[in-house]
């Protein structure tokens, strides 16, 4: 179901954009919402947005519009930003209510909250954030622990303000340089495919979760 995402998703920017060679405002609009939604949302992460980011990097590379890149890294960042606002006071809400609705718990992967916030190293706050950002197993466990553990609302927006920033421009600017290499779509599409069976692959894999975790912790 993943891969069928990747692979539909260029396709339907492509017809999204193809009355224009530009990036519409409506374009725009849509790809703000599905951000926002996928960061403001505790079970809303089957939203791909990092595909999305590095296909939308990518067009822009084709078109050879350095201003759509700004554009879209802006947008994804403040995206990403609000959603995350969002989702620290919705996490607050979810975790009252894991152990009262079996999908919420399924979903916000209470076990490994758990598992962080029992040895949470209170000096990690900032490598927690920025690389939940990166990583979707850790991406749902932010705003839950940052609210369950303390911390205070100010301090979190200024970190994850820096998070999605990072996050936006690092991953648009990748797909940026692969569209501006001009390499056939189906090259293209084929690279991303290989490189999400990749992390994929990595982020499953017990022992790198594990090695995660222990950034964070005291052990």
């Amino acid at each position: 179901m993943f891969l069928n995402s990747i692979t539909a998703l260029p396709n339907w920017l492509d017809h999204l954009i193809a009355s224009d060679h530009h990036f519409t405002l409506t374009a725009f609009a849509i790809m703000f919402a599905l951000i926002f939604i996928e960061t403001a949302g505790i079970v809303t992460g089957f939203i791909p947005g990092d595909t999305i980011l590095i296909t939308v990097g990518s067009l822009a590379g084709a078109h050879h519009n350095i201003w759509e890149l700004f554009l879209a890294i802006s947008i994804f960042a403040i995206a990403s930003f609000l959603g995350d606002a969002v989702n620290y006071w919705l996490g607050a809400l979810i975790t009252t209510q894991v152990a009262k609705i079996p999908w919420i718990k399924k979903y916000s992967h209470s076990n490994l909250t758990d598992e962080i916030a029992k040895d949470f190293h209170p000096k990690r706050w900032l490598l927690f954030v920025v690389l939940g950002r990166f990583l979707p197993f850790i991406r749902v466990a932010v705003p839950l622990l940052a609210h369950r553990l303390g911390l205070a609302f100010p301090v979190y927006l200024r970190m994850a303000a820096f998070a999605s920033v990072l996050w936006s421009a690092s991953i648009v600017s990748i797909g940026y340089f692969v569209g501006h290499l001009e390499i056939p779509k189906a090259v293209t599409v084929t690279i991303f495919i290989i490189i999400a069976v990749i992390a994929i692959t990595v982020l499953r894999t017990k022992k790198f979760r594990n090695w995660i975790l222990t950034l964070f912790t005291r052990k």
